[in-house]
């Protein structure tokens, strides 16, 4: 155990000694975040549908986490925040593994872990070496039972603690007015894009916090080069990767937009062993995989998932392979993809957020009562 750690323990003991009049407040609910400073995604759709149905008192405690020293330090006084928010929570949502929770949540304080992902092809959590043990979670959100065996690993919970939900993000990707209005937004911004066919590359990065991340080696002149000339490609990376490409006519980097919007524009996906394949997969358009790395990721980090049988479409392995994948895209196997949603997605017509709402108001009449 680093100097670190020790030095944070020590000063959480600390703080869990001096506030130990503290108690849950009957009814609040706080969300805790490392990745946004503001609510986003699955935790914006949740707040908003609760405050909607106005039971519960909400609070937040929600930072954006650097790794730097300066980043370090507020990591070390946020965690001493959080022990206090967490004291006086009756229930705690969180978007990604928290040490805290992990090591010193109050009995009397639930923990939804909402996740930030429709499903994990790589392994995570306490599947694989990390700094510290994840545990303490009360319950788990997934979208298929087929999550309910990875998830309680990974999370350190019996595979009935894992409540196929749904994700709410899906939500805003079911509604297609909405996504046709940020699409069309897309185009005026890039009038390049108007007219042409586009492929999405959508990767996640390699690696781990603890070692460092990088990501997949991959040449965008390459494929663009023997692209046929209807086509461009637009390239958005993982947010913690910092991916400097080439980018012309033929070529942008959107990073910076919308996963959504851009899922829409598209007009077929490139990805590897992201999530973001089951996102995809709702919108009824082609898949191709670019895994150079297959072996040496199976062997590593491992996967959750039966990948080459599974994937719904060509698994390539080289810039060229994938172009060729394009070029054949009018043989598309559409049942393999019909397939793949119906394995990993439950609920495709919408109302995650519903659910997961009507789960947590069960958390806390359960915790009223108890």
């Amino acid at each position: 155990m680093g100097l670190k750690i020790l030095i944070l323990n020590f000063c959480l003991r600390i703080v869990d000694i001096c506030t130990f009049w503290i108690k849950p407040k009957p009814g609040t609910i706080t969300f805790i975040s490392l990745t946004h400073n503001r609510l986003t995604s699955d935790f914006a759709l949740i707040d908003e549908q609760l405050k909607k149905d106005g039971r519960w008192e909400i609070r937040y405690d929600l930072m954006v986490f650097r790794k730097n020293l300066w980043g370090d330090f507020l990591y070390f006084l946020n965690c001493l925040r959080q022990l206090v928010e967490i004291k006086r929570s009756q229930l705690v949502i969180l978007n990604d593994n928290n040490y805290v929770i992990s090591h010193m949540k109050p009995k009397s304080t639930k923990v939804l872990q909402v996740w930030h992902a429709c499903g994990a092809v790589k392994r995570f959590g306490n599947q694989i070496r990390r700094k510290y043990t994840v545990s303490n979670y009360d319950a788990v959100l997934a979208c298929s039972p087929v999550w309910q065996r990875v998830y309680s690993e990974a999370f350190g919970v019996q595979p009935a603690q894992v409540q196929v939900t749904g994700c709410p993000r899906l939500d805003t990707l079911l509604d297609a007015g909405a996504m046709e209005k940020k699409a069309r937004g897309l185009l005026e911004k890039y009038p390049q894009l108007k007219g042409k066919k586009i492929l999405l590359y959508a990767p996640t990065f390699r690696g781990n916090i603890m070692d460092g991340m990088r990501p997949a080696s991959f040449s965008a002149q390459a494929v663009v080069k023997d692209l046929p000339e209807d086509w461009i490609l637009v390239s958005k990376y993982h947010p913690l990767l910092r991916q400097t490409i080439e980018v012309d006519d033929r070529s942008l980097d959107l990073s910076g937009e919308d996963l959504y919007a851009l899922m829409h524009l598209s007009t077929a996906m490139v990805s590897d062993f992201s999530s973001v394949i089951f996102d995809y997969s709702l919108l009824q358009k082609p898949m191709i995989s670019y895994v150079p790395d297959l072996e040496e990721y199976r062997n590593t980090i491992g996967l959750n998932m039966p990948y080459e049988a599974d994937f719904p479409g060509a698994v390539t392995f080289s810039e060229q392979q994938l172009v060729q994948a394009v070029k054949d895209l009018d043989r598309y196997d559409w049942k393999k993809l019909d397939d793949f949603r119906d394995k990993y997605l439950t609920h495709t017509g919408g109302g995650n957020t519903q659910r997961v709402c009507a789960l947590i108001d069960e958390m806390m009449e359960a915790g009223s009562q108890a």
